[in-house]
């Protein structure tokens, strides 16, 4: 009994909900009857009032026409009026007794509607005792349905806990405030989340002006490390190029010619700056230089020998290599080589292009390339078309200071392609011949200049460095080239240009105050290139022969004058004091067999 008491209890509640419902349902039809017939009664009411208009409209009619009628009657056009007065009051009476059956109406439809109303009552009356009953039989089907299956039991408890939630008034009002609540809540929030935002911004604001200011002062001093990195790079590339001489001496041995020939000069073996010459007579001297060429080494092997100094002209300085020696000794085959084995200016300008896409990222270069060829002391063009450019230029010094070429031919050069194409262009229109000495002899000296202008894209600077290649005509005794006429005339000019640079050489060694470069055009041209901050390389070119050893010795005596010419002194300039002191030979103890006179000394 214990158990089932709260479940009667659930019960009866349930019972209570029920009839609750019922109620308010009979009250609702109540009420909608009521409103139908309240709206039926409006209509009837409508529709007599409309009638009743209507009568009147006939009425006023039946007036309009008694009084013309009367009219008629007074002006004697009409008999009596007796019969149309009758008439016209029984229509009136009629309209009388209208009206008093419209107001009948009314309330006999009212008395209808009383009736309809207590009729609908009863039969809510009847229908709730119904219901009462069937709730009654019901409520013994669930007691029985309890007490067999508890099941039925927890449902019913869970549907009759959803009807109280559902009726339960408090708990709506309070679910409104709970819903107004949140909302303020979240007008609230979103007010928050503004003025968050408005916040952020702000702070967003002062942190961009921060960072920017912060970013400019550290994109400034990463500029000024990054400049003075590039200019440590420089200065340590430049220190090297120094230690090892701003001017640099290279000879090269040019093989034998026929196997049946012997050897007069060959290279020291333990040491690779040193050759030694054995004279016709049998005396043997040693001279030193930075670095002594093997006959072995291909055009390649030269080159990385000569490719540390090429690297300057990239970093604005100005550099020139030029191939020095006599007629056959092989200086146009170091220069130009054959087009399937490049010679030094060919393998200089297309380092200049790897060097230059290695730093395409911050520097852009333009490089571009000019051939001159200098023939009996005169410029010309080799790569113009035209025959007055081509005829004979003149130097000048141009606003800067700097000696330049009006009118000459400038190509730039953006592929491999594109330098050999300039290359083999300028080379045919040099001027050879054959002598005694050589049947294909250079009668002019060839300068291949390239101009590198840098720009740096990150600090704005601007850079232009200058490459000369030069090769230069083979010095010759006339009394060996048996030369009469033009040819003795060119080899006059040679030997003059080739003179004068040595005594230009001279005065630098002197460190004399004047410098002769006016002297001949060679020397004017090559200025830049042999005082300064410029780096030379003289690539001195040796033939082995017997036959060659005085001009091989005049030769490596005008590379050691150049060698001398240091703002420091070389390590190969002690070498050769040393090799002197050992051997006991100078440049002025040769004898005078083995010494050329001073006109013959540069042929």
């Amino acid at each position: 009994m214990g158990d089932q008491s709260p479940s009667h209890s659930d019960y009866s509640s349930s019972v209570e909900s029920s009839n609750y419902f019922q109620q308010c349902k009979y009250i609702h039809e109540v009420e909608l009857v009521n409103m139908k017939l309240q709206m039926r009664i409006l209509e009837t009411h409508l529709e007599t009032k409309d009638r009743l208009l209507r009568n009147l409209e006939d009425i006023i009619d039946e007036q309009e026409t008694r009084i013309a009628n009367m009219e008629d009657f007074i002006q004697g056009r009409t008999a009596a009026y007796t019969p149309s007065t009758v008439m016209l009051h029984g229509i009136s009476a009629l309209s009388l007794d209208f009206g008093s059956l419209s107001e009948e109406n009314l309330r006999l439809k009212e008395a209808l509607r009383a009736g309809q109303r207590k009729e609908r009552i009863n039969e809510l009356m009847e229908a709730d005792e119904d219901y009462e009953s069937d709730m009654t039989s019901v409520s013994g089907e669930c007691d029985s349905a309890r007490n067999g299956n508890s099941d039925v039991m927890s449902q019913s408890a869970i549907v009759a806990s959803k009807a109280r939630a559902f009726i339960d008034e408090h708990q709506i009002s309070r679910l409104k405030r709970c819903a107004e609540e949140l909302k303020n809540e979240k007008d609230e929030l979103k007010r928050l989340s503004q003025d968050m935002k408005d916040a952020f911004t702000v702070c967003m604001g002062e942190v961009k002006l921060l960072l920017e200011s912060k970013t400019v002062d550290f994109f400034k001093v990463l500029m000024e490390r990054y400049k003075a990195e590039m200019e440590r790079r420089k200065t340590l590339h430049n220190q090297l190029v120094e230690l090892n001489g701003n001017i640099r001496v290279f000879y090269r041995i040019r093989p034998l010619l026929s196997i049946r020939d012997q050897a007069a000069i060959r290279i020291d073996s333990m040491d690779e700056g040193v050759v030694h010459l054995e004279h016709s007579s049998g005396r043997k001297t040693s001279r030193a230089a930075d670095f002594v060429i093997p006959t072995k080494y291909s055009q390649n092997e030269i080159f990385d020998k000569v490719s540390p100094i090429v690297t300057s002209c990239i970093d604005g300085y100005n550099v020139c290599i030029f191939a020095y020696g006599h007629t056959g000794s092989g200086k146009t085959y170091t220069m130009e080589g054959p087009s399937e084995d490049p010679g030094i200016n060919q393998r200089a300008i297309l380092q200049l292009f790897e060097a230059s896409q290695e730093r395409g990222n911050d520097i852009e270069y333009t490089i571009k390339l000019s051939m001159i060829e200098i023939y009996n002391d005169k410029i010309r063009d080799l790569l113009s078309t035209s025959s007055s450019t081509s005829s004979s230029l003149t130097l000048r010094r141009d606003d800067s200071g700097h000696l330049s070429i009006p009118g000459l031919e400038c190509r730039q050069v953006t592929s491999p392609s594109d330098v050999t194409n300039v290359l083999k262009e300028g080379s045919t229109s040099r001027v050879v011949a054959a002598t005694d000495a050589n049947a294909n002899s250079s009668r002019s000296h060839v300068i291949v200049r390239v101009n590198v202008h840098a720009k740096n894209n990150v600090t704005g600077t601007t850079t232009i460095g200058r490459l000369n290649l030069v090769d230069l005509a083979g010095s010759e005794r006339v009394s060996q080239t048996n030369a009469t006429g033009q040819l003795l005339k060119e080899a006059q000019a040679i030997n003059k240009s080739l003179s004068e640079l040595g005594n230009v050489v001279f005065a630098l060694r002197q460190g004399q105050k004047h410098v002769p470069f006016r002297n001949c055009v060679l020397t004017r041209l090559l200025e830049d290139s042999l005082h300064g901050d410029s780096k030379t390389l003289v690539l001195v070119h040796i033939s082995p022969e017997e036959t060659h050893v005085c001009e091989s010795i005049s030769s490596i005596n005008f590379a050691e004058k150049i060698g001398q010419v240091q703002m420091k002194g070389p390590a190969a300039f002690k070498r050769a004091e040393s090799v002197r002191k050992s051997t006991g030979v100078g440049r002025k103890d040769a004898s005078p067999q083995t010494t050329p006179k001073k006109t013959n000394k540069l042929n």
